[in-house]
């Protein structure tokens, strides 16, 4: 069958090459070789095999082809006085191509003997294959030369480019404002860009870790293991550098994977956090005391409650005493006593509900919730606004910082109030729920509402921007309690819950400790 032939040209079809004057050889070498008359697609010879004659072509085209990635390629056409497989009369290579009839041909076979017998007989006939056999090399080296020139200008034109786009890249590293290093799979540098420099300053080493020591020992191999299982890692670590500097730094690492040498190289791009990250806690601090403010004001309220009540009764204890009647006088006493007794409990629950700021513990997140419930109920804000609990068993203890957990459940359930408050909700209420998945080591805190809901304005901006609903809301909260919930390891989502309003899903990881019984 016809080879189905991909063209190496793609400008056009390969035009026929032959030799128009050498009719009278084809006419004279009639009478001393074989004559064969060959239908199209006849295959000639095939690459590779052993070659002991060539082909004079009478009449027809022939089709020069190789074998590249399993389909035939065309490399060129002959036709009528054109020789092909010329070398195969002085050498014994392989033939380094395929030949095929294009169309019907009429091809004089002139085997090595019948060549040899015409250089001692015919040595005009022999001369003129000598000649062709000649032109086809000059023809051939022409076209390597032809190649060869064209390679050369073609390696000259990536060279530039290749230049332009290094000069390009090192503009794009000079002026990049992130620290970015280049190194091998084991972590040696290879590049770095000069804000990388000033980073590492004067390296002892080109080993990253040896430049860049994280306080953590367990990053490197964290990173090693991210960059093995998936294409980049991150992270955000404490390391020292040099100069005695200790940084917070978010690193992104990304793994290339053939650096252009057939190794693999990864990419590590550092951002120094370490001072966005202190206004952070300031801010976090600073919203913090804000809010205690507001809830001073709210325990100020309560306390000059209780005190109305002592007042009132004190100046009533003095009538009735003189009106000598002991009734009286004991239901004031009473009173009296009903709020020294009220205030007992409620100081008493404001110093359970204090935790020093940043100190990390193993608390009982049932107890926990429940304290902070107490504290808040009595404020104004709670008072139409009960707190509905569905607490969950055997939660084992839970590490944080309850100062800051605190913060978390203040905010969001003021946040729940705040929305409810004149929302026109037949029987508002918040609601907090607890869960333990002892399958993912996590537990699970809900903080909800039957209020309208978050607006889908909002939802799209939450936890990414100081955004807010409140009228006079400054839109920190959230990027607080988002901030907090990450120092524990843990995530927040929002949405919406069933049956109408917000709600908080907090994830949280606990230690490895049996589970509490009942």
């Amino acid at each position: 069958m016809k080879p189905n032939l991909t063209k190496k040209e793609t400008t056009g079809e390969i035009p026929i090459a032959g030799d128009p004057h050498s009719s009278f050889l084809v006419a004279k070498l009639r009478l001393h070789v074989e004559v064969r008359e060959l239908p199209a697609a006849s295959v000639l010879f095939v690459e590779g095999e052993p070659g002991d004659c060539a082909y004079i072509i009478a009449r027809g085209s022939v089709q020069i082809f190789k074998e590249q990635d399993g389909s035939p390629v065309a490399l060129a056409r002959r036709g009528p006085g054109d020789i092909i497989g010329e070398m195969a009369l002085i050498d014994d290579l392989p033939r380094f191509a395929s030949a095929a009839c294009e169309t019907d041909c009429e091809l004089l076979v002139l085997s090595r003997s019948s060549f040899l017998g015409l250089l001692a007989a015919r040595k005009d006939i022999a001369r003129e294959v000598l000649r062709m056999m000649t032109a086809r090399i000059r023809e051939g080296d022409a076209h390597r030369l032809e190649e060869l020139e064209a390679t050369n200008e073609y390696l000259r034109l990536s060279h530039i480019r290749l230049e332009a786009a290094l000069v390009y890249r090192d503009r794009i590293l000079a002026v990049a404002p992130y620290p970015i290093v280049v190194t091998d799979s084991q972590d040696r540098i290879n590049l770095l860009n000069p804000a990388a420099e000033i980073l590492l300053g004067h390296r002892g080493s080109d080993d990253l870790w040896n430049c860049v020591v994280p306080r953590d020992p367990a990053v490197p191999a964290q990173a090693a293991d991210g960059l093995r299982n998936k294409a980049s890692w991150r992270g955000e670590i404490e390391v020292d550098v040099p100069a005695g500097r200790r940084l917070l730094c978010k690193i992104v690492a990304v793994h290339i994977p053939d650096s252009g040498s057939g190794e693999s190289a990864r990419l590590w791009v550092f951002e120094d956090v370490t001072e966005v990250r202190t206004l952070q806690e300031q801010a976090i601090e600073q919203y913090g005391l804000a809010m205690k403010g507001e809830m001073a004001g709210e325990i100020a309220h309560e306390l000059n409650n209780y005190l109305t009540i002592l007042s009132g009764n004190i100046e009533l204890l003095p009538i009735r005493l003189r009106s000598n009647d002991p009734t009286a006088v004991n239901r004031t006493l009473e009173s009296i006593q009903q709020a020294i007794t009220r205030m007992g409990v409620f100081t008493d629950t404001l110093l359970r509900s204090r935790h020093p700021m940043g100190q990390r513990s193993q608390i009982d997140l049932n107890e926990f919730l429940l304290a902070q419930i107490a504290f808040l109920r009595p404020q104004k804000r709670f008072k139409t606004v009960p707190i509905k609990t569905d607490l969950g068993t055997n939660l084992p203890k839970l590490e944080c910082d309850p100062c800051g957990l605190q913060q978390v459940i203040y905010n969001l359930l003021l946040n729940s109030a705040d929305a409810l408050s004149g929302a026109g909700i037949t029987e508002p209420a918040v609601f907090i729920a607890t869960r333990y998945d002892p399958e993912k080591g996590v537990v699970r805190l809900s903080l909800a509402d039957n209020g309208s809901g978050i607006p889908p304005e909002v939802m799209s901006r939450l936890f990414r921007e100081r955004v807010t609903s409140k009228p006079a809301g400054h839109g920190i909260g959230t990027l607080t309690v988002l901030r907090i919930v990450e120092e524990h390891g843990g995530r927040i989502v929002a949405g919406q819950r069933d049956g109408g309003g917000a709600e908080f899903v907090i994830t949280l990881p606990i230690p490895a400790v049996s589970p509490q019984k009942d």
